[in-house]
Order: C-alpha cells, then structure tokens, then sequence
C-alpha cells in the first residue's frame, strides 16, 4: 500500500494574529482613514513586525505613499488652478490602505508567511 505524501498531511503551521480584538481591528484598519493616507504604511509595518506578512508588502505600501503624494504636490500649481487626480490618488490610497489592513487576520492574504 503507498503511504501518502507528507508534504500533504502534515498541518499547515497557524500564522501569527494582526488583531486580538475586534476593537484592534477597527482602530487599525481606520489608521489610513484618519491620517489621510499619510499613515497608510504603519499597520503594515507593524504587521511584518508581528511576522504576519513579509517584509516587502510595507516597503510597496511607503513607496506608494511617496509617490501619490509626490504627484498630488507636483500636480498643485499654487492655488491658482484645481487639478482632481491628486485627491483621487490619495483617496485611492486610503480606500486600497484601510480595505487592506482589514483584511490582515484572514487566512488567505497574499503575501503572507
């Protein structure tokens, strides 16, 4: 008889939780909303801390933060003009921000250890 692989019987290890109430989870998730983008990396960074998600997925998330930020000063003309795009890109970045510290504790995130 062949004994199965163990590869596909052993146990999946649990990850480390980001959240241990659901009150966590909401301050966390509402940090991007509240800073208006300009935190949008700390509960990132403080989830590859904690050994949640690799180290990668914060740094992308500061170099997004530079460069929407970078776009919406380099769009603005002294007041003289509006231009949309920058309030879109930090709007998106928050939006992209809090929908993903919030889902941090599932079990399918990718990037995750």
């Amino acid at each position: 008889m062949v004994q199965p692989s163990p590869y596909i019987t052993t146990p999946v290890p649990d990850r480390p939780r980001m959240y241990n109430t659901k009150i966590a989870q909401a301050i966390w998730t509402a940090v991007p909303v509240i800073t208006i983008g300009f935190a949008a990396a700390v509960p990132f960074v403080v989830a590859a801390v904690k050994g949640v998600i690799k180290p990668w997925v914060p740094a992308v998330y500061v170099l997004a933060e530079i460069l929407t930020f970078g776009t919406a000063l380099a769009l603005d003309d002294g007041g003289k003009t509006e231009h949309p795009l920058g309030g879109l890109l930090i709007l998106a970045l928050m939006l992209t921000a809090t929908t993903h510290a919030a889902l941090l504790d599932t079990c399918k995130v990718p990037g995750a250890k």
